[in-house]
């Protein structure tokens, strides 16, 4: 499983790349690169590691298998529940059309493969972190990509003035995400240093060395979203790592059930807080309410209130945006959205609160696991961290659709899959 690392721990470098040169081309060289690593997986893997691996992946696959089979069925003509674009193109052309939900399938197609391409990632990180060595390989990748999304962030102004908006979106959410995991790699560090175990995990100074440049990056991750002057970005990155820094107290100190009760407090209040500074414009979908203050964020709000309960199909959101857009509407409206109003547009409502649930509890699954696991339950701790503040980041920019943003998302949850259970337990 040594090669497979190595194809990992080079997806997560190449994500940086993958970020300034994003498209087509990038997503089939991601896909072709995934489909080796599961070619060699499949050869390489000991059968105690395809047992555990299987027996922890098996649940979260059930549910990742609903949204794929959702949107091959959008893309295939199958007659039930069409678009109505398709009987108004009839009536005009005068034959029959396709009878797809998916107003265009060849997105929806492209959509699926993106989506197929990011669970096999996230089956790959997993299958690697199984062992505990090869865990924090990736969690270290992680850290030092986060670095350079951070840094990239801060210059853009300066380096990449041509960047757009859906660009510079999937950059601070990759920043948001990695000051998350750069939280976990300094509470590994802590952990292993209280643990005096040198002989396995290096000297004490050594570690404190890696704690440093851990807290480093955390910092430099924070500096880049204060610098980007986006309130909601700092809020979603801080919530994953007061999960983690919640997770280290509890253990810690030995609450137990006791820790619980006024963490959940705290989020119930926080949330009405945010609510009550932010209130929901009249009129407007919540979906929308913390997108950028754009006058081109109506175009989103036109399309989601035409758009049907069974959604227009995936990766369909940029070829309505010349049919809702109107004259006195600015350039680049197809990015200002968030990726929560996008999903309802494209999957429907339905599936959006789908994934809104799955999150929920996929969060709770992990801050259990992260409460019964001992020297790491820093894995599981950031996977529930990420997962907060992805769900909080879908609900301010659109750059949880990006292949960059989408592979690190997808990486961090593999790994946390991985070591959410002990495999000598």
């Amino acid at each position: 499983m040594s090669k497979v690392r190595y194809i990992v721990v080079f997806l997560v470098c190449a994500s940086v790349a993958v970020l300034l040169w994003d498209g087509l081309i990038a997503q089939g060289l991601i896909a072709a690169v995934v489909a080796v690593g599961l070619a060699i997986t499949a050869q390489a893997l000991k059968p105690g590691e395809a047992e555990f691996l299987v027996s922890i992946v098996r649940p979260a696959a059930a549910v990742a298998a609903i949204p794929a089979l959702w949107i091959l069925f959008q893309a295939l003509p199958f007659g039930l529940l069409p678009n109505p674009i398709w009987a108004s193109a009839q009536s005009g052309l005068g034959h029959s059309m396709a009878t797809a939900i998916s107003v265009d399938p060849a997105e929806s197609v492209i959509g699926l493969g993106q989506y197929l391409s990011l669970g096999a990632i996230a089956f790959l990180s997993a299958a690697v972190a199984v062992d505990r060595g090869r865990a924090e390989w990736l969690l270290f990748a992680l850290t030092g990509a986060s670095a350079f999304f951070a840094m990239i962030l801060i210059t853009q102004g300066v380096f990449f003035p041509a960047f757009s908006g859906f660009t510079q979106a999937q950059a601070a959410d990759c920043v948001a995400m990695g000051g998350v995991v750069a939280g976990a790699a300094c509470m590994r560090s802590i952990e292993r240093y209280e643990s005096h175990q040198a002989s396995s995990y290096g000297s004490g100074p050594a570690l404190l060395w890696t704690l440093g440049a851990c807290g480093g990056v955390l910092v430099l991750c924070a500096a880049a979203l204060l610098l980007d002057q986006t309130p909601g970005l700092f809020f979603a990155m801080g919530s994953g790592v007061l999960i983690i820094a919640w997770i280290m107290a509890v253990r810690r100190f030995r609450l137990g059930v006791w820790g619980v009760a006024p963490f959940v407090g705290v989020v119930i209040v926080v949330a009405l807080l945010v609510f009550a500074a932010h209130p929901v414009e009249r009129g407007r979908s919540v979906l929308l309410a913390f997108a950028p203050s754009s006058s081109a964020r109506s175009v989103s709000e036109r399309i989601l209130k035409d758009a049907p309960v069974v959604g227009t199909g995936a990766g369909t959101f940029a070829a309505l945006v010349p049919i809702y857009r109107e004259i006195d509407d600015p350039p680049g409206s197809s990015v200002v959205s968030t990726t929560a109003a996008t999903c309802a547009i494209e999957l429907g409502r339905p599936m959006l609160w789908l994934f809104v649930l799955a999150t929920v509890g996929l969060v709770l699954v992990f801050l259990r696991a992260a409460l019964q696991r001992r020297r790491d339950s820093f894995y599981p701790a950031m996977g529930g961290g990420c997962l907060v503040s992805l769900l909080l980041l879908a609900f301010i920019n659109v750059g949880l659709l990006g292949n960059a943003s989408g592979l690190i998302a997808s990486v961090i949850l593999g790994l946390a899959i991985a070591q959410s259970k002990s495999r000598i337990a």
